[in-house]
């Protein structure tokens, strides 16, 4: 037995420029971080002399070995943060440009979160000097393009594809 009806045909339409902007963005404000990473990976024994000459301040009577483990803790856990960060926001690309629109507001919810990671690691991987730090302002140009790709997820005819995009997902569902 079979069924000599064919399935229906769903018209792929694509997002509106706003989207596949918003997407350009997050997938490049994704690369800018990932560039920010490396570079703090690439500089990794000034960072660590840094984090332990800032703990050694902090703490006069701590012995070498402890600031090295307090500089190694701050370090690989102020990247593994924003890297895990980055990875989700780069996962959540794909959803966001197939109209999943549940997409922007995980997307809204990172950018809190990426906030919060930017300034560990404006904290912990710059040493506050007045020249240019990789890692730090890379990680601010990182947040600004993601807030941006944000507010173009969020513009009216971005909202009307999602909403419309919606309605026949769920119609074909049914």
């Amino acid at each position: 037995m079979s069924n000599a009806v064919p399935p229906p045909v769903l018209k792929e339409e694509s997002p509106p420029p706003s989207v596949r902007r918003s997407g350009g963005l997050w997938l490049l404000a994704v690369g800018v971080g990932v560039v920010a990473l490396v570079l703090a990976f690439l500089d990794r024994e000034a960072l660590l002399d840094t984090l332990a000459e800032t703990a050694a301040t902090i703490d006069s009577g701590a012995d070498a070995a402890r600031l090295d483990q307090v500089a190694l803790i701050a370090l690989w856990g102020t990247t593994g943060v924003f890297a895990l960060v980055l990875l989700i926001e780069a996962l959540l690309v794909r959803p966001l440009l197939r109209g999943r629109g549940w997409a922007r507001w995980a997307l809204l919810a990172m950018v809190v979160a990426d906030a919060g990671a930017v300034l560990l690691v404006l904290a912990f991987l710059g040493d506050g000097s007045a020249g240019f730090q990789p890692a730090p302002h890379l990680a601010v140009v990182h947040l600004v393009l993601a807030v941006v790709a944000l507010v173009l997820s969020l513009f009216p005819s971005a909202s009307r594809w999602f909403k419309e995009h919606g309605r026949q997902a769920r119609a074909v569902t049914k």
